[in-house]
């Protein structure tokens, strides 16, 4: 995995995928994350940054969106909890 540290970035598209960021600013940035390895980000900063997913990353995101809509909301809404590192509620089986 590669390792930044310490940097700032300005209006950039940056792809994070198999990247640690370490102390580093993002000031009006957009984070892509495509799902082809991990990533991680310890004490930095975004401003004005967000996120686009692209890849098997956006499929992931397409198929929790459809569950949440689609009757399966409990489950979605349990493995959000489980990220937050909160202890998930056990979903009921749904028919």
């Amino acid at each position: 995995m590669k390792v930044i540290e310490n940097q700032t970035f300005t209006k950039k598209r940056i792809e994070i995928d198999d990247t640690q960021f370490t102390g580093c600013t993002f000031n009006g940035c957009v984070l892509v994350y495509s799902g082809t390895g991990g990533t991680a980000m310890n004490g930095c900063h975004l401003n004005e940054t967000g996120f686009e997913f692209e890849g098997g990353a956006a499929k992931t995101l397409e198929l929790l969106t459809a569950m949440h809509r689609g009757g399966f909301r409990e489950l979605v809404e349990a493995t959000i909890a489980g990220i937050r590192g909160e202890q998930p509620t056990p979903a009921a089986p749904q028919a």
